[in-house]
């Protein structure tokens, strides 16, 4: 027993201790596109606009963000090279261009690709060394530009968080650029955005924060607030998914999925991610399949061993995903209802994979996240059992 302020508390009773860290200011609505000028004023009078290959340009988006940095006279440059997991290539070409360019912060315009090389180029363009030392935890001497993202799509939540990915190509496997200095400054939510995805990116880009709100729920980091965020995203998404798949201009479906998408990221940027992202990043490096696609089809078995770890929780996903005495079934059946093969055998992915693959994933952050044991041989078990 303790007395403060002359009453007298019981410390025996259960008082959850936690932190949460979420700097970025998020725009979210309709249209909320056009108030980028304005936001972005105070970083700087020229920027690099780093995007995808394709899309953006195509859909016309980079002509109206440019009309809208220049109505405020904000100069820029573009960086138009950003491959599906950008690779460590990629990166020194965009930092050799922001240096050029003598840009002061960095626009990350489309998907998580797109945002995740973003930050990583705001972070180069301003310090020395190899990015496989900041991967691997050493401090950056100066701190980053500025970035601003605006996402186009509704999966990564990379706009809300301060890790970025990056393709190792001779690895065959992800590095994980995590600082808190890569939380974007400002994050643009416009659903508008998100009505010319492709029915298959659409899917897997959902899939993907549909698996980050599950893991969240189930870390070892997870916290009452990112409960609240990860049951809503979960929520969220089995009710709208379905819906902007089919219907691509349902603003209503596309402000949800982009909402849950930020929900999400929100909880891992706090929570980070587990066992299915760390058994997944080698299958999308050297077979070519979505990362959100990958980590689903990984999720069933990661449920069936949280149903032992956490019985409760496992009840109260599989009763969101549709089935709450059976987790796995519930989430095999969510993604075969959106038109995907459920299964890791359907894409080539082999037994063989199994070992090399876990071994892979068995020193990484993610699986000290995740609930339970799991040794080499329980994370060949999930593998094996998604095939």
């Amino acid at each position: 027993m303790a007395s403060i302020f002359g009453r007298t508390l019981d410390r025996k009773a259960f008082v959850e201790s936690f932190e949460l860290f979420a700097p970025t200011r998020i725009v979210a609505g309709d249209d909320s596109l056009g108030r980028l000028a304005d936001e972005v004023g105070r970083f700087g009078r020229k920027c690099l606009i780093v995007s995808g290959q394709r899309s953006a340009r195509l859909s016309g988006l980079i002509d109206r963000v440019t009309d809208l940095l220049t109505s405020k006279k904000i100069g820029f440059s573009l960086f138009d090279q950003v491959e599906p997991n950008p690779t460590t290539d990629t990166i020194q070409d965009g930092v050799d261009l922001a240096r050029s360019e003598k840009v002061r912060w960095v626009l990350g315009l489309g998907g998580g690709s797109a945002i995740d090389a973003a930050k990583a180029i705001a972070l180069m363009a301003v310090n020395q060394g190899d990015i496989h030392s900041y991967c691997a935890g050493m401090r950056p001497e100066y701190p980053p530009f500025p970035v601003v993202a605006v996402p186009t799509t509704s999966g990564t939540g990379s706009e809300v968080t301060a890790a970025s990915l990056i393709t190792d190509v001779k690895a065959g496997d992800k590095l994980g650029l995590v600082l808190p200095e890569l939380f974007p400054r400002v994050a643009i939510l416009d659903p508008a955005l998100a009505v010319t995805m492709p029915e298959n990116v659409t899917v897997d880009t959902g899939l993907d924060a549909l698996c980050h709100a599950i893991e969240s729920y189930f870390s070892r980091r997870r916290s009452p607030l990112t409960d609240i965020l990860a049951l809503e995203a979960i929520r969220r998404i089995v009710k709208s998914l379905p819906v902007a798949r089919k219907d691509p201009e349902n603003l209503g479906a596309r402000s949800d999925m982009h909402l849950a998408a930020a929900q999400s990221g929100l909880c891992i940027a706090n929570t980070g991610t587990l066992v299915p992202h760390a058994l997944g990043y080698p299958i999308t490096v050297r077979y070519g399949l979505s990362h959100g696609r990958t980590t689903a089809l990984l999720t069933p078995a990661f449920l069936k061993k949280m149903q032992a770890a956490e019985p409760e929780r496992a009840e109260k996903t599989g009763e969101l995903l549709g089935a709450r005495e059976n987790p796995p079934q519930a989430m095999r059946a969510f993604i075969e209802s959106l038109g995907v093969a459920p299964r890791l055998g359907a894409y080539g992915i082999s037994e063989k994979d199994a070992e090399p693959f876990s071994r892979l994933a068995q020193g990484k952050q993610h699986i000290k996240n995740s609930m339970g044991e799991w040794t080499e041989d329980v994370l060949q078990d999930v593998f094996l059992k998604s095939i």
